[in-house]
């Protein structure tokens, strides 16, 4: 490869990686103190959105025909924008009174998972790091996921260790969460939602899984789940 070409190659994948970079983990692009909040960041208003448009492109599904039969590969829509999805996902987290994450620069790490079963309570957990204080909070509503959430039925807070938090790290960090794709991909019906929110004073990320059943992204939400006090059986956790 001669010079002139590697260095061309250099600068596009260096271009390519800070693009990607700066998208996923600027806070600042996100920040919005237009938005109308209470003393705890929930917003006042019905019908604010709980995550910022980029995060929620609209995804088509691929067929593509193989050996063994089809797979689906899903295509992101760039510069689209998937407002039912987003909607959804926010009326159910304002019924659960949670705070905006993206709206704002903190002084800590937070994460949270939003776990929207089709015909189940729907469920939240977030985990936060106060500069060395580990908390979990949790709720659940007494409503359906894929229905009309109803009122707050469960709202505990816990103290966790700071292995609890490394080890829950840990699982962030194997499913690469900072570079997991954006958009909703869902090729079947019912089943539940996955989302997953990370924030901290310098980046922000949403991410949505349908119904999975394995890996570091399904073993980071199962934990946050299992740090609680609640006790689920095996069908409960699709």
């Amino acid at each position: 490869m001669n010079k002139t070409l590697r260095h061309t190659l250099t600068i596009g994948i260096l271009t390519l990686f800070l693009t990607q970079i700066g998208f996923s983990q600027s806070i600042d692009k996100f920040v919005d103190s237009t938005i109308k909040v209470d003393s705890l960041n929930v917003p006042t208003e019905y019908g604010q959105s709980y995550f910022p448009k980029e995060m929620f492109p609209e995804v088509e599904q691929n067929w593509i025909k193989t050996k063994k039969g089809f797979r689906v590969e899903p295509i992101v829509k760039e510069g689209t924008y998937d407002s039912f999805i987003v909607d959804w996902y926010s009326e159910q987290l304002y019924a659960m009174k949670e705070p905006l994450l993206f709206n704002r620069i903190v002084d800590k790490e937070v994460y949270r998972f939003t776990w929207l079963r089709t015909f189940d309570k729907p469920m939240v957990f977030r985990i936060e790091n106060r500069k060395g204080d580990y908390i979990l909070y949790y709720k659940i509503l007494d409503g359906k996921g894929g229905y009309e959430p109803g009122r707050i039925e469960v709202e505990k807070t816990k103290n966790l260790t700071k292995k609890e938090w490394l080890t829950f790290k840990k699982l962030i960090e194997n499913a690469d969460f900072w570079n997991m794709s954006l958009g909703r991909n869902s090729i079947g019906l019912d089943g539940s939602e996955w989302i997953l929110e990370g924030l901290t004073p310098t980046k922000y990320r949403a991410v949505t899984i349908w119904s999975p059943t394995e890996g570091s992204f399904y073993e980071a939400c199962i934990y946050l789940i299992s740090l609680s006090d609640l006790t689920l059986t095996e069908n409960e956790r699709y």
